[in-house]
Protein backbone atom coordinates (compact mmCIF):
# COMPACT_ATOMS: atom_id res chain seq x y z
CA UNK A 1 0.00 0.00 0.00
CA UNK A 2 1.68 3.29 -0.70
CA UNK A 3 0.14 5.48 2.05
CA UNK A 4 1.57 2.86 4.59
CA UNK A 5 5.03 3.07 2.62
CA UNK A 6 4.79 6.94 2.62
CA UNK A 7 3.81 7.04 6.16
CA UNK A 8 6.98 5.44 7.09
CA UNK A 9 9.01 7.77 4.91
CA UNK A 10 9.33 5.69 1.78
CA UNK A 11 10.76 8.02 -0.93
CA UNK A 12 9.77 5.63 -3.53
CA UNK A 13 6.34 5.87 -2.69
CA UNK A 14 6.51 9.43 -2.66
CA UNK A 15 7.77 9.18 -6.42
CA UNK A 16 4.88 6.69 -7.38
CA UNK A 17 2.31 8.94 -6.10
CA UNK A 18 3.71 11.77 -7.96
CA UNK A 19 4.28 9.87 -10.82
CA UNK A 20 0.63 8.78 -10.67
CA UNK A 21 -1.44 11.56 -10.18
CA UNK A 22 0.83 14.98 -10.77
CA UNK A 23 -0.79 15.48 -14.36
CA UNK A 24 -4.24 15.20 -13.03
CA UNK A 25 -4.03 17.49 -10.47
CA UNK A 26 -2.36 19.95 -13.04
CA UNK A 27 -5.51 19.71 -14.88
CA UNK A 28 -7.55 20.44 -11.99
CA UNK A 29 -5.71 23.34 -10.84
CA UNK A 30 -5.46 24.86 -14.36
CA UNK A 31 -8.86 24.88 -14.51
CA UNK A 32 -9.19 27.55 -11.89
CA UNK A 33 -5.57 29.45 -12.65
CA UNK A 34 -4.86 29.00 -16.04
CA UNK A 35 -0.93 29.58 -15.77
CA UNK A 36 1.10 26.83 -16.46
CA UNK A 37 4.16 28.32 -14.25
CA UNK A 38 1.95 28.53 -11.34
CA UNK A 39 0.09 25.62 -11.86
CA UNK A 40 3.05 23.78 -11.67
CA UNK A 41 4.50 25.94 -8.33
CA UNK A 42 0.76 24.74 -6.52
CA UNK A 43 0.67 20.90 -7.61
CA UNK A 44 4.66 20.84 -7.04
CA UNK A 45 3.88 22.34 -3.00
CA UNK A 46 0.85 19.93 -2.72
CA UNK A 47 3.12 16.96 -2.55
CA UNK A 48 5.64 18.66 -0.64
CA UNK A 49 3.16 19.50 1.97
CA UNK A 50 2.14 15.38 1.38
CA UNK A 51 5.65 14.69 2.51
CA UNK A 52 5.81 16.56 5.45
CA UNK A 53 3.13 15.26 7.01
CA UNK A 54 3.05 11.89 6.06
CA UNK A 55 3.38 9.88 9.36
CA UNK A 56 0.27 12.17 10.34
CA UNK A 57 -2.26 11.56 7.41
CA UNK A 58 -5.19 10.29 8.12
CA UNK A 59 -7.37 9.53 4.89
CA UNK A 60 -10.82 8.44 4.57
CA UNK A 61 -11.53 8.59 1.06
CA UNK A 62 -9.11 7.75 -1.50
CA UNK A 63 -5.39 9.76 -1.52
CA UNK A 64 -6.55 10.65 -5.46
CA UNK A 65 -9.47 12.37 -3.58
CA UNK A 66 -7.34 14.25 -0.80
CA UNK A 67 -5.13 15.26 -3.53
CA UNK A 68 -7.39 16.86 -5.75
CA UNK A 69 -9.18 18.64 -2.93
CA UNK A 70 -5.72 19.75 -1.45
CA UNK A 71 -4.80 21.16 -4.64
CA UNK A 72 -7.94 22.73 -5.60
CA UNK A 73 -7.94 24.55 -1.99
CA UNK A 74 -4.42 25.47 -2.78
CA UNK A 75 -5.19 26.89 -6.01
CA UNK A 76 -8.58 28.80 -4.93
CA UNK A 77 -6.01 30.47 -1.72
CA UNK A 78 -3.94 31.00 -4.12
CA UNK A 79 -6.35 33.19 -6.05
CA UNK A 80 -7.76 35.09 -2.97
CA UNK A 81 -3.99 35.52 -2.14
CA UNK A 82 -3.73 37.78 -5.21
CA UNK A 83 -6.92 39.65 -5.03
CA UNK A 84 -5.72 40.86 -1.55
CA UNK A 85 -1.91 41.96 -3.32
CA UNK A 86 -4.26 43.98 -6.27
CA UNK A 87 -6.36 45.92 -3.26
CA UNK A 88 -3.39 46.68 -1.48
CA UNK A 89 -1.40 47.97 -4.77
CA UNK A 90 -4.59 50.22 -5.62
CA UNK A 91 -3.72 53.52 -4.48
CA UNK A 92 -6.97 55.25 -4.75
CA UNK A 93 -8.82 52.01 -3.46
CA UNK A 94 -11.38 52.11 -6.30
CA UNK A 95 -11.85 48.58 -7.22
CA UNK A 96 -13.08 47.71 -10.58
CA UNK A 97 -15.66 45.30 -11.72
CA UNK A 98 -14.03 41.91 -11.65
CA UNK A 99 -16.07 38.80 -12.88
CA UNK A 100 -13.46 36.53 -11.18
CA UNK A 101 -14.97 37.51 -8.17
CA UNK A 102 -18.03 35.41 -9.86
CA UNK A 103 -15.97 32.81 -10.33
CA UNK A 104 -14.41 32.35 -6.69
CA UNK A 105 -17.84 32.01 -5.58
CA UNK A 106 -18.85 29.89 -7.73
CA UNK A 107 -15.54 27.51 -6.86
CA UNK A 108 -15.76 27.87 -3.21
CA UNK A 109 -19.80 26.88 -3.01
CA UNK A 110 -18.60 23.74 -5.49
CA UNK A 111 -15.90 23.09 -3.19
CA UNK A 112 -18.43 23.61 -0.02
CA UNK A 113 -20.68 21.21 -1.83
CA UNK A 114 -17.59 18.44 -2.43
CA UNK A 115 -16.82 18.44 1.55
CA UNK A 116 -20.40 18.00 2.47
CA UNK A 117 -20.55 15.33 -0.16
CA UNK A 118 -17.01 13.85 1.25
CA UNK A 119 -18.37 14.63 5.05
CA UNK A 120 -21.24 12.40 4.11
CA UNK A 121 -19.29 9.47 2.44
CA UNK A 122 -17.34 9.44 5.66
CA UNK A 123 -20.06 8.66 7.78
CA UNK A 124 -20.64 5.24 5.75
CA UNK A 125 -19.58 2.34 7.73
CA UNK A 126 -16.02 1.12 7.05
CA UNK A 127 -16.49 -1.74 4.67
CA UNK A 128 -19.29 0.47 2.76
CA UNK A 129 -16.85 3.47 2.77
CA UNK A 130 -13.89 1.67 1.16
CA UNK A 131 -15.58 0.02 -1.89
CA UNK A 132 -17.15 3.10 -2.31
CA UNK A 133 -14.15 4.78 -2.38
CA UNK A 134 -12.42 2.28 -4.45
CA UNK A 135 -15.26 2.13 -6.88
CA UNK A 136 -15.97 5.83 -7.50
CA UNK A 137 -12.28 7.36 -6.99
CA UNK A 138 -9.99 4.66 -7.54
CA UNK A 139 -12.29 3.71 -10.47
CA UNK A 140 -11.97 -0.26 -9.73
CA UNK A 141 -14.13 -2.47 -10.95
CA UNK A 142 -16.52 -4.24 -9.25
CA UNK A 143 -14.42 -7.81 -10.13
CA UNK A 144 -10.81 -5.87 -8.97
CA UNK A 145 -12.54 -4.24 -5.77
CA UNK A 146 -13.84 -8.13 -5.11
CA UNK A 147 -10.31 -9.15 -5.48
CA UNK A 148 -7.90 -6.89 -3.52
CA UNK A 149 -10.70 -7.05 -0.68
CA UNK A 150 -11.37 -10.76 -0.92
CA UNK A 151 -14.71 -10.91 -1.40
CA UNK A 152 -17.53 -11.65 -3.78
CA UNK A 153 -18.48 -9.45 -6.27
CA UNK A 154 -22.19 -9.61 -4.88
CA UNK A 155 -20.70 -7.98 -1.80
CA UNK A 156 -19.22 -5.37 -3.26
CA UNK A 157 -22.30 -4.56 -5.71
CA UNK A 158 -24.45 -4.81 -2.35
CA UNK A 159 -22.46 -2.25 -0.19
CA UNK A 160 -22.12 0.14 -3.25
CA UNK A 161 -25.76 -0.04 -3.47
CA UNK A 162 -26.19 0.90 0.22
CA UNK A 163 -23.71 3.28 -0.46
CA UNK A 164 -25.79 5.25 -2.99
CA UNK A 165 -28.29 5.11 -0.60
CA UNK A 166 -27.10 6.39 2.29
CA UNK A 167 -25.34 9.50 0.28
CA UNK A 168 -28.65 9.90 -1.37
CA UNK A 169 -30.56 10.51 1.68
CA UNK A 170 -27.71 12.49 3.42
CA UNK A 171 -27.16 15.10 0.22
CA UNK A 172 -30.61 15.29 -0.66
CA UNK A 173 -31.22 16.80 2.92
CA UNK A 174 -28.94 19.36 1.78
CA UNK A 175 -30.03 23.01 1.98
CA UNK A 176 -27.27 23.65 -1.02
CA UNK A 177 -27.68 21.23 -2.67
CA UNK A 178 -26.77 22.14 -5.92
CA UNK A 179 -28.18 20.54 -9.37
CA UNK A 180 -24.73 19.37 -10.18
CA UNK A 181 -24.62 17.58 -7.35
CA UNK A 182 -27.42 15.80 -7.82
CA UNK A 183 -26.74 14.99 -11.24
CA UNK A 184 -23.06 13.90 -9.41
CA UNK A 185 -24.86 11.43 -7.42
CA UNK A 186 -27.42 9.93 -10.34
CA UNK A 187 -24.22 9.30 -12.14
CA UNK A 188 -22.64 7.48 -9.71
CA UNK A 189 -25.88 5.44 -9.08
CA UNK A 190 -26.31 4.52 -13.10
CA UNK A 191 -23.07 3.28 -13.48
CA UNK A 192 -22.47 1.14 -10.51
CA UNK A 193 -20.65 -1.29 -12.80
Amino acid sequence: MLLAALNQGDEAALRQIFDRYYHALLGNVYRIIPDEDTCQDLVQEVFVELWRKRAELDIHTSLQAYLRRAAVNRALNHLKSQRKVQLQDNDDWTVSPDTSQADIRQLEKQESLEAALHRAIDLLPEKCRLVFSLSRFEQMSHREIAAQLDISVKTIENQITKAMKLLREVMLRSRDLSPVVIWLLNYWWGHRG
